[in-house]
């Protein structure tokens, strides 16, 4: 008599039974289709591409968010920049008849004063540490207060200075021009000497970078001085030189130096949308109509008492104004769009979510139905093995 062995069979049921139930139970606790690539190669190689495009669409998002805020800080700075150009014209509109007295017009030179100073205030605005206004140098503020003379802290290398001192190849002097609104840069090569500096900062003086009078000498202590009439702030990082620092009683009233730079920083907010996301500050407030050198321009008139400097000096105010004006339309723009990109992005994140979900998501009413079915599917299999699997020759042996 052939006996027919049940036990493989049975056993590869149970195991399979098994399976089908752990795989329901997954569906149902993960609420996904696909847990592992091999339940679905080709969903998993979608979802692969898909959740790629999610973390770029997450990034972007990222990105609009830190800079929205940013700018709208910046767009309200400028905005009371123009209130405070809209509050001078005033100004000057009444100290420009013929019945204003000097006395009324040294008190409204004291409130242009303030006005300046208030505009110097917006254009150092910070934003977490940011200052909003200096192109890429933002970690320190880009308008200070300029002084006539600038003098080196002597260096260990040379102490005191003479025109023959050796400079440090690659150090850079640099030195703002408060009324130029330009700086000039020295990187100084092999060989060069304090020489070479003095002329080099005569040579932006004829070319007009720096302001006319503006020297550079040995003074008798023997420190490089660096001298305007109109207003610099200078700096080194040269140790044969030393840092500068400004002559005592030296700042000049209401002249201030723009000590950042003109680099328009961009950041990236989609896979071809990049934006600009500053206007540095010297193009602001120094450039065209300069906004600083016009209010500084006004207080000078109303001091003088002059309606006829007085009515000048209003009118470049208000040029000043059409200019901010016109500076700020861009950067209102670029508000606009992020704002139209945020809504874009936050569709796109929908999109897909909804992609993904097609691809490896699950139905959860389909998924408890088939996890009941494992179950009573594993139950009636179990229950098979469990009178199959003890069975042995002997019980198909009947006595003879």
């Amino acid at each position: 008599m052939r006996v027919a062995n049940m036990v493989p069979d049975m056993e590869y049921a149970v195991q399979q039974s098994q399976q089908a139930l752990s795989a329901a139970l997954q569906q149902v606790s993960t609420g996904l289709r696909v847990n592992k690539p091999s339940d679905d190669p080709g969903a998993s190689a979608s979802m692969v591409i898909s959740l790629a495009s999610s973390a770029n669409v997450d990034q972007y998002t990222s990105n609009v968010s830190a800079i929205q805020s940013q700018m709208q800080t910046a767009d309200s700075a400028i905005n009371a920049v123009v209130t405070s150009l809209n509050t001078a014209i005033t100004l000057a509109g009444a100290g420009s008849t013929s019945t204003a007295s000097l006395a009324n017009d040294q008190a409204l030179a004291a409130q242009a004063q303030g006005i300046l100073s208030n505009v110097i205030s917006q254009a150092n605005t910070s934003y977490q540490g940011v200052y909003l206004f200096a192109g890429s140098a933002s970690s320190t503020p880009p308008f200070v207060a300029a002084s006539t003379t600038y003098n080196s802290q002597n260096g260990s290398a040379a102490a005191p200075l003479s025109t023959t001192s050796p400079l440090t190849a690659g150090s850079v002097t640099t030195i703002n021009d408060a009324s130029t609104g330009q700086a000039f840069n020295f990187t100084a090569a092999a060989g060069d000497t304090i020489t070479d500096l003095e002329n080099a900062i005569s040579a932006a003086t004829a070319a007009g970078t720096l302001s006319t009078g503006t020297t550079a000498t040995i003074n008798t202590k023997g420190e490089l001085a660096i001298s305007s009439k109109s207003g610099i702030v200078a700096s080194s990082n040269d140790p044969v030189l030393g840092s500068m620092r400004a002559g005592f009683g030296t700042e000049v009233p209401n002249t201030y130096a723009y000590v950042g730079n003109s680099t328009v920083n961009s950041v990236q907010v989609g896979d071809s949308t990049t934006v600009a996301t500053n206007v540095p500050g010297d193009q602001l407030f120094t450039l065209g109509a300069n906004v600083i050198g016009s209010l500084k321009g006004l207080i000078t008139a109303l001091q003088s008492g002059n309606s006829s400097v007085v009515a000048a000096g209003g009118a470049a105010v208000s040029a000043a104004l059409n200019y901010v004006s016109q500076q700020r339309v861009p950067l209102d723009n670029t508000i606009s769009q992020l704002s139209d990109q945020d809504s874009f992005l936050n569709q796109e994140t929908l999109t897909l979510t909804t992609h993904q979900t097609a691809l490896v998501g699950v139905n959860l009413a389909t998924a408890a139905t088939s996890l009941s079915q494992a179950e009573l599917d594993n139950a009636a299999v179990l229950a098979a093995a469990a009178k199959v699997l003890p069975q042995t020759l002997l019980n198909y042996l009947v006595p003879g």
